[in-house]
């Protein structure tokens, strides 16, 4: 792979992406940052999705982020307090702008869309594996990657109108080790 995931998907909108958000998605080397997250989330099932899932409860984290280059994507660790959440992002087919990630059986196909000082992720669909799932069945996901006072930043939250907030966190994260 010569380019990164996130290079190749943004086109030439990712080198007007702020410098701490370039570092991390370059995609060209392993990154390992750390710092605090703040939780969310429903009880009831979207509390068992988190706990089987390895997602926070509510509350504050100390946290980890590891993204490891894969020969056709990246391998991404998030570990919040004592939870660990994995998932591996990678290309999807028959788009070079679209990449999909994985966690389990489920994948999910976004877009990464320039936003202000960083990038969203835009969801358009989703599938159990081979198996396309309904649009009208999905959760709803907004994710937002961006930098402020230098620093990386993220929010994340998926909810589901029968599940209510399955998950949401937002927090900052150190710069990458060696920058």
């Amino acid at each position: 792979m010569s380019q990164g995931l996130f290079p190749r998907v943004m086109g030439p909108a990712f080198a007007d992406l702020p410098a701490a958000v370039r570092a991390v998605h370059q995609g060209r080397r392993a990154v390992s940052l750390h710092g605090h997250a703040r939780a969310r989330g429903d009880g009831g099932a979207a509390a068992l999705f988190r706990r089987l899932q390895g997602l926070p409860g509510p509350g504050v984290h100390d946290t980890a982020v590891a993204i490891t280059p894969l020969a056709g994507g990246e391998a991404w660790t998030r570990r919040f307090g004592d939870r660990t959440f994995a998932s591996r992002v990678a290309p999807a087919t028959g788009d070079p702008r679209a990449f999909e990630e994985t966690v389990g059986l489920l994948t999910f196909r976004f877009h990464a869309t320039p936003c202000p000082a960083g990038f969203s992720w835009i969801f358009e669909g989703w599938r159990l594996g081979p198996l396309p799932l309904p649009a009208a069945w999905a959760p709803l996901s907004r994710a937002r990657i961006f930098e402020r006072d230098g620093t990386y930043r993220f929010r994340v939250l998926v909810a589901h109108p029968w599940l209510g907030v399955i998950f949401g966190y937002a927090g900052r994260l150190d710069r990458p080790i060696g920058d």
